[in-house]
Parts: C-alpha cells; sequence; structure tokens
C-alpha cells in the first residue's frame, strides 16, 4: 500500500514539474460584444479588462485612431478605464478598447475589443409652434390624425397622444378595438363617434424618450363630429400599411395594416395562401392590427397578405417582408493556441442575407494597424486566400510571431468586428521511443517505453489503445509502468499461453495536451514457431497447387494438339483454287463421255508434254504450242505430307492429259 501510495505521488509530481509560467497573448474580458452608450449627463466612463501573460496595458481608439490623453479625453493605461469629463456630441463615434502586452523586447501583440458606438441621448427641447389643425367629420365616418414637426430624439422615441385641456389638464388617448396609433405616431379612429369630439380641448401628440424619462407633446388637433341618424355601412378601406417593410435579421418586425370601415372591420394575416395563427414565430397586437414575427432569417422574407372584413365586404392588401442584414458570420477569427514549427489559419468568412449584394473583401489589421492584403508585410510570412477572407501565418516561431489579428467587414447595413490572437508552444517532441514492430517469443520482454517533452507551460498527459480498447487512466493488459524511470514494459516470462496471445497485438500510445497529440505506434508479434503460438504461416501450399494445375493443363493441351497432327497425317487438303479446277477428277470426265479406248499419248524424248500434239485422225485441230497445259498450275505443289501429289506427274499426269484430248476431239 505505501508502495502504491509513493509511486501515485511521484506520478503527480513528475506531471507538474516543468510547469512554468508562459506567456499569452491579451485576452478582452469586457467589453464582449458590440453595444451602444447612450450618454445622459456630462461624464463618459468606459471600462476595459483583459488577461494575459504578462499583465497586459490598455489603451484607446475612436473611429480607429489611438486617443491621446488630454482635457477632453482620459486613458488610464493600467485600469483600461476611459474617461470624458464633459461630454458633447464633438465626442460621439466608435470606441474600442486595446489590450497589449510584452513576450519579448520585440514581440507586442494588441487585442481589440468590439466597438461601442457612444452616443448623447437628447430630445428636442420643444416643439415647433404651429397652429391647431381643424378636423371636421360625421358619425361613423374615418378620421387620422397625423404627428408632424416631430422633434428628433435619441434614442428613438416612442408615441402616444393626449387629449389637453384648456386647464393644461392632460388625460392619454387608450387604443382599443375603434382607436390606434400606428408606428409613425398617427392616431388612427376607424370611424368617429361623439364622444371622440374635442369641444375646447386639443389632441396632441407625444413623444417620449424612456432614457431621459421626458416626454415632449405638439402638433395639436381639433375634431368635430357631426351627429347622423344611422351610421352608413361601409366596407373596409385600407388606410395605412408598413411600407416599406424592411427589417434586419435576428431582430423583430412589425407588420402593421389599418382600415376603416362600419361595422368594424376584422384583420386576419396570411403568408403564401395560408392564415397565420400566433405561436413562437408569431405574435398579433392592437386587435390583430400588428403582425409581430420574432428571430427574423431569409426564410421570413415574403409577402404577407393583411384582410379586412366586415358585413359590407372584404379587402386585402399584400406586404412585402424584406429581410436585410450587416455581414453575417460564417467563419470569424477566435483567439488560437498553435505549436511552433506548423501554419496558423484564420477566417474572417461573412456572407450577406439572401438576395442582398455580396459581402466586400474584409480589412485587415495586424496587432491594431491595418495592412494592405495585396501587399502584406512579412516577406511571405502572412499569406492570404479566399479573396482576402482567410489568412494563413506560415511557419511558426516562438515567440516572434506572438501576436494579435483583427478583421472588419462591412455592407450598408453594418458591420461585423473579429479579434483573434496567436499563441505559439514548443511542440511535443519524443525523446525515446520503441521499436516500432516487435517479434517475441515466450519469455522475451516488449518494449513499450516512450518519453517526450513539450512546453513547459502545458502538463503532458498520456492515454493507450489496444484492441479497440482505450486505457485513460490505466493500463493495457499485462503492462508494467515504472514511475521512477518512466519505462513501459511487459514480461512474457511469466505469462500463460493463452495471456501470451493476450499481448499479441498493436499499442498506440498517446501523448497529449489540450492543443497537440502524438502517437506512437508499436506492434507486437509473435516468432514464428519459438515459443509460444507461431504467428500464421504464408499459405506457400496454395501456390505449388497453382503451378501444378499449369502444369497439367498445359500437358493436356499439348496432347490435344499432337493427336489432331495425327489425324491429319496422310490426307490431302483440297484448295480453293483446287475445287474450281475443271479435271480434278480424270477417271470420272471419261466415263460420263464414255471415250474407254483413247490410245494413250507418250512422250517424247526431250520435251514431253512441252507441246500438245494434234490427234492423227483429226486434221482439223490445231495445237497452239504457246498453250500451257492447264495442268502445269498444279505442278510443284505439296499436300500435307510434304510429298509432291502423284496426281500430277509421271502416268497419271500422262493420263490425265490423254483424257482432256479425247474430249477436246470429241467436241471438235
Amino acid at each position: 500500500m505505501r508502495l502504491h501510495c509513493t509511486a501515485f505521488l511521484f506520478l503527480a509530481l513528475t506531471q507538474l514539474n516543468g510547469v512554468v509560467a508562459q506567456e499569452t497573448t491579451p485576452d478582452i474580458t469586457s467589453p464582449m460584444a458590440r453595444h451602444t452608450e447612450y450618454i445622459s449627463d456630462n461624464k463618459v466612463l468606459l471600462t476595459c479588462n483583459a488577461t494575459g501573460d504578462p499583465a497586459p496595458t490598455y489603451r484607446w481608439y475612436r473611429d480607429g485612431t489611438i486617443i491621446v490623453s488630454d482635457s477632453i479625453t482620459q486613458v488610464d493605461s493600467i485600469s483600461g478605464n476611459l474617461t470624458i469629463p464633459s461630454f458633447t456630441n464633438r465626442e460621439e463615434g466608435k470606441y474600442q478598447c486595446g489590450a497589449v502586452n510584452t513576450v519579448n523586447p520585440q514581440t507586442n501583440p494588441v487585442a481589440v475589443s468590439p466597438v461601442i458606438l457612444v452616443r448623447e441621448v437628447s430630445l428636442g427641447a420643444n416643439w415647433p409652434a404651429i397652429p391647431i389643425e381643424p378636423i371636421q367629420k360625421n358619425e361613423g365616418a374615418y378620421a387620422q390624425l397625423l404627428c408632424t414637426d416631430v422633434p428628433e430624439s435619441v434614442p428613438k422615441a416612442k408615441f402616444s397622444w393626449f387629449l389637453e385641456a384648456t386647464t393644461g389638464a392632460k388625460t392619454q388617448v387608450e387604443e382599443n378595438d375603434r382607436i390606434h396609433i400606428d408606428d409613425e405616431g398617427t392616431l388612427h379612429f376607424i370611424y368617429l363617434e361623439p364622444s371622440d369630439q374635442t369641444n375646447a380641448d386639443l389632441y396632441k401628440c407625444a413623444i417620449y424618450n424612456n432614457i431621459l424619462d421626458t416626454i415632449q407633446l405638439g402638433s395639436p388637433k381639433s375634431v368635430t363630429v357631426t351627429a347622423v341618424a344611422t351610421k352608413p355601412y361601409m366596407k373596409p378601406k385600407l388606410e395605412y400599411e408598413t411600407k416599406p417593410a424592411i427589417f434586419i435579421r435576428s431582430q423583430t418586425a412589425a407588420l402593421e395594416c389599418v382600415y376603416s370601415g362600419f361595422p368594424l372591420p376584422t384583420v386576419t394575416w396570411q403568408k403564401d395562401g395560408s392564415t397565420i395563427s400566433a405561436s413562437n414565430k408569431y405574435a398579433f397586437d392592437k386587435d390583430n392590427r400588428k403582425l409581430l414575427i420574432a428571430r427574423l432569417d431569409e426564410n421570413d422574407e415574403g409577402m404577407y397578405t393583411c384582410v379586412g372584413s366586415n358585413t359590407a365586404g372584404t379587402v386585402q392588401v399584400s406586404i412585402f417582408l424584406d429581410v436585410t442584414s450587416g455581414p453575417i458570420w460564417e467563419k470569424a477569427l477566435s483567439d488560437q493556441t498553435v505549436p511552433a514549427g506548423r501554419d496558423a489559419v484564420f477566417y474572417c468568412k461573412s456572407r450577406a442575407a439572401a438576395g442582398e449584394d455580396a459581402i466586400p473583401i474584409p480589412d485587415w489589421y495586424i496587432n491594431g494597424n491595418q495592412i494592405d492584403i495585396q501587399n502584406p508585410p512579412g516577406n511571405g510570412k502572412f499569406l492570404f486566400s479566399d479573396a482576402g477572407k482567410v489568412l494563413t501565418v506560415v511557419g511558426l516561431q516562438k515567440p516572434d510571431d506572438i501576436q494579435c489579428f483583427q478583421c472588419n467587414v462591412s455592407n450598408t447595413v453594418g458591420y461585423e468586428f473579429a479579434n483573434g490572437c496567436l499563441n505559439i508552444i514548443e511542440p511535443i517532441v519524443i525523446t525515446e521511443r520503441p521499436p516500432p514492430v516487435q517479434e517475441i517469443a515466450k519469455g522475451d520482454r516488449v518494449n513499450l517505453t516512450v518519453k517526450a517533452t513539450t512546453d513547459p507551460g502545458y502538463t503532458l498527459r498520456e492515454r493507450w489503445y489496444f484492441k479497440n480498447q482505450t486505457y485513460e487512466n490505466n493500463l493495457p493488459p499485462h503492462v508494467i509502468f515504472n514511475t521512477a524511470t518512466q519505462e513501459a514494459y511487459i514480461d512474457t516470462s511469466g505469462l500463460t499461453d493463452a495471456e501470451f496471445e493476450e499481448v499479441i497485438g498493436t499499442y498506440y500510445r498517446e501523448m497529449y495536451h489540450q492543443y497537440e497529440t502524438y502517437t506512437v505506434t508499436i506492434e507486437v508479434k509473435p516468432k514464428g514457431g519459438d515459443g509460444g503460438p507461431a504467428a500464421a504461416a504464408f499459405p506457400w501450399w496454395w501456390i505449388v497447387v497453382v503451378i501444378l494445375l499449369l502444369i497439367l493443363i498445359i500437358i493436356i493441351l499439348l496432347i490435344c494438339f499432337c493427336c489432331k497432327r495425327k489425324q491429319d497425317e496422310g490426307s490431302y487438303k483440297v484448295y480453293a483454287t483446287e475445287v474450281n479446277a475443271v479435271y480434278l477428277d480424270p477417271d470420272k470426265d471419261l466415263e460420263d463421255h464414255k471415250f474407254h479406248n483413247v490410245a494413250r499419248i507418250e512422250p517424247e524424248d526431250d520435251d514431253t508434254f512441252t507441246k500438245k500434239k494434234r490427234p492423227a485422225n483429226n486434221a482439223a485441230y490445231e495445237v497452239n504450242d504457246d498453250e500451257t497445259d492447264s495442268m502445269d498450275e498444279y505442278r510443284n505443289r505439296r499436300d500435307h505430307s510434304g510429298k509432291y501429289n502423284a496426281g500430277f506427274y509421271g502416268d497419271d499426269a500422262r493420263y490425265a492429259n490423254a483424257g482432256r484430248y479425247a474430249h477436246q476431239e470429241s467436241q471438235a
């Protein structure tokens, strides 16, 4: 038990040994996201926090330019605070925090925060004085009160209406199924009632700034309603619609339509011919006159139909919802820790919303300084590809290449900013490894020792893989690990035959930490026939069988060939020219023409058969001395046995010619 505890303690100490402080680039922890600061008093305080080793110092940028502390703006490089004691709209702009540290005298990586848009909160002090607008309508008629000459408000004001008495008392107009205030501040009376008349009071439009908690009233209206005996029936009439209906992706869209008419029109909404019901995606407000669409995406773009109906008729209007967007990240820069000697790849990939113009080429920065991607610094160290969307830093060296990168992408709708810092560590180096293939016999020792080093800032861990099993906190069967010497091995001398078979196979020993993995492969196999189970021998007998089969096939083919030659020996093979010859069978020819007593023609001494003789009993027959005997063409031919054909020489030849002459005399 004491030995096991000692080994465990030693193993823990060896894992911690050498772990020292690691230089790391700054990592900004706040602000972490782009946002807007509305300043409602004279003092501005922006804070920034970052981690890193060494501890970072701070700087601030306004609209991309480093701020130099002065009486108007002060930057505390230690705390990260930016202070503007007396803020005016002159100091409005886009602010970013920069955190920088020093990993060596020549390397000062700078991380840059997302943008903080700083704006002064404001609301027009007084609504412009304008004359009272009188509105005179019959009871049951539609009326709208426009909110005009509205003062500017930062942030955007919310609209409401009040009925102001001559005493100055104000009563807010409550919206109901007959009274509606649209997003542009217009007050709609779907149809008028006598109670809507102002008499001496006035309707006034109000704007409310929620940060200043201030209301401004203006644009006065008076309303006179003439009573009628019976309100006339009127089918719905479109009085207002959201136009243009352009909304930004991921926000909530609000589509409005207002119908006048009597009786009061009901409103329903459709998309692609189907009625829209309330859900997590869709909600209705103000008696269905407003359709709210949450978490917009490109699929929400399209034509929406607002239908107004009453007993007098039905009317509808189509509203096209255009979903637009600033750049949409596909893959943005992020911090990376990469071993030295490798390459690091940073992505600044974004896209536009469907149907929108493509995103222009990104702007790139190194440590907060903008660079020209067509002519980047570094003599080939920085390579840009994919239309400037991908940056590759090649051949990383520690600590020279420890730095931070930024990119900015923008279009007419908005922009996106991303920061990614590059930390470089020493790679995993294998200092000792066993033979990759080990043939063993029972009684041998299997060497599985793997030793490695890595960056001193990280703890090197290991795991084993053997026969589809993972060994994270334990060892494969029969493996022994000596914590003192860091040796791993298998002693097969004490193993049974079954246990010996268990250790045969391929071992994968993986050395790793959170940023790199290195695997060493060791194949263990038995020596053939030398103790323990022998390795499966190669099936050489199959090769012998195949060779014997080939020899047998060749012998059979030779026998068949010889038999065929033997069968053809002594036979005369008739050629095409012989088949077409006239006197191929002279005996048959004589029999057919019944010339059985033709005298035999004897050859002359010197030129036998060189000239044809005139038959003695036919003086009219002339012999052409130049005529070649019709049988000459068959001379010198051989049959398949290699002998001259006896049918064209000697007595048989003379006999054949004699039969020919006799035939010619009979024709004469």
